[in-house]
Formats: C-alpha cells, sequence, structure tokens
C-alpha cells in the first residue's frame, strides 16, 4: 500500500502512524481549518494566521488504514477510526464500518496510476477527521455532504457530465436495497416522474425529498440511452466497475 518514498514521508511528517503487516495504524495529530466561504480546507502548522477567519480546529484520533477485501462499493484503503460512534450521520459504511471519505466518482483521482498515499491521507482522511470534531461540536457536517446511500450516489452523479461513468453508477446501486425501485424509475418514459417515492424511503415525492437525486437519475437514464445499454441489462451483476 505504501511505497518506501511514502514511509519515508509519513514518519517525517506524520510519526504517530505506523506502517505494519498492510496496513497503518497508530495516531495522528493535527490542526485544520475549513473556510466556508471559498470551500477550502488547510492543514496548518502550529501557528495560526493572522486574521483568519474559517473554524480552526485541532484533534488527534486512533486509527487504522488497511487494504479492502471487499471493494465492490469502494476501491480506497478502508478507514476506522476509535472512539467515534459510526454512524450513517457521521459518513461510516454501515456494512463494516468503515469511513465514507468521499463519493465514488472521485476515487480514480487517488488510485491512478497507483494509490495516492499522501493525497489520501491529507486530502481525504484529515479532512474526514476534522468533519468529526466539527460534528461532535455542532451535530452537522461543516461543508455540503452528500446522502448516504443509492440516493447520495444519484446526488453525486449530477454533478458530473461523464457519461462513460454510467456503468459504474449502476454497479453502485444494483448493491442498494432499493435497487428494484431505481431500475423501475430508470424505465419511465420519457423520463423519470418527479413524483415518484424517493430513493431514501421517506414518504415523499423525490422532487421534494432529494431533488438532486432526481436530477441525477434522470443524467443516469439519459446517458444509458445514449449509450445504448438495455433496461434490461441494468440488474446484472457483471456490470463492469472502471
Amino acid at each position: 500500500m505504501l511505497t518506501a518514498s511514502d514511509e519515508e514521508w509519513l514518519r517525517h511528517n506524520y510519526s504517530g502512524l505506523q506502517p505494519s503487516e498492510g496496513a497503518v495504524s497508530g495516531t495522528i495529530t493535527f490542526t485544520a481549518s475549513y473556510d466556508r466561504d471559498t470551500n477550502k480546507f488547510y492543514i496548518l502548522s502550529d501557528e495560526i494566521p493572522d486574521g483568519a477567519t474559517s473554524i480552526v480546529l485541532s484533534g488527534s484520533f486512533q486509527i487504522r488504514i488497511e487494504e479492502r477485501t471487499d471493494k465492490s462499493t469502494s476501491q480506497l484503503p478502508a478507514l476506522y477510526v476509535q472512539g467515534i460512534n459510526p454512524i450513517p450521520e457521521r459518513h461510516f459504511g454501515q456494512a463494516d464500518k468503515s469511513a465514507c471519505v468521499c463519493s465514488p466518482f472521485d476515487e480514480q483521482d487517488f488510485l491512478k496510476p497507483e494509490l495516492q498515499f499522501r493525497a489520501f491521507l491529507e486530502q481525504l482522511v484529515i479532512p474526514f477527521l476534522y468533519g468529526q470534531l466539527f460534528y461532535s461540536s455542532e451535530n452537522r457536517w461543516p461543508w455540503p455532504e452528500f446522502s448516504h446511500g443509492a440516493t447520495g450516489i444519484l446526488e453525486a452523479y449530477s454533478k458530473i457530465s461523464n457519461a462513460s461513468r454510467a456503468t459504474d453508477c449502476l454497479r453502485l446501486l444494483a448493491q442498494d436495497k432499493n435497487w428494484r425501485n431505481i431500475c423501475s424509475a430508470l424505465q419511465q418514459k420519457p423520463h423519470i416522474k418527479g413524483h415518484i417515492l424517493c430513493f431514501c424511503e421517506k414518504p415523499d415525492q423525490i422532487r421534494r425529498c432529494h431533488p438532486d437525486a432526481l436530477e441525477g437519475a434522470r443524467r443516469l437514464q439519459q446517458d444509458l440511452r445514449a449509450l445504448g445499454i438495455p433496461i434490461h441489462q441494468l440488474g446484472e451483476s457483471n456490470v463492469p466497475l472502471h
């Protein structure tokens, strides 16, 4: 998971983390800030800049980062955090209790040509931990966030403009417990109706409950048609994940 260069960088910058047996574990300590107005996240040194208007938080966490055995939902290493209740509201997956550190459509930025461990740690892991500090204080996430499950996947898909990711989206959606309803919605003509029940399973219309998920579903439907992927193939388990 780590190159020799990564290990040297880790010893110099985060000495509390130790690589061993295909994993990285130990204590990570940091000071960071997030400016909501500019949507900028910073990892800070001990000296806080004068005039800083963002919220500066310091924390120390016991974590473990390890290679996933099941890569059906994520190909990034799994992050586990001790002392934090791994509930969906804190963005932990309920299957294995690992952290959900980014949209599945952003993962490839950290995996090509191989795992970019430094970027993974400082651009995903530390912001996630900062978010835990903020959530403990404010009971909410510090920045705009996607919903959980299929709803969040479709919200994320609404933000990308790459029809080639349609099969990736399908593979992820097909693992959701609400897949049958999603599949049925994708077959509607001429497009998905806004008055269908939301995929988050709340008793409300999707256009009111999660409008961005509706936009993502309609974009997915349009991309599938443009790619010529028949609706009857949507539930097949061999849909490739790029």
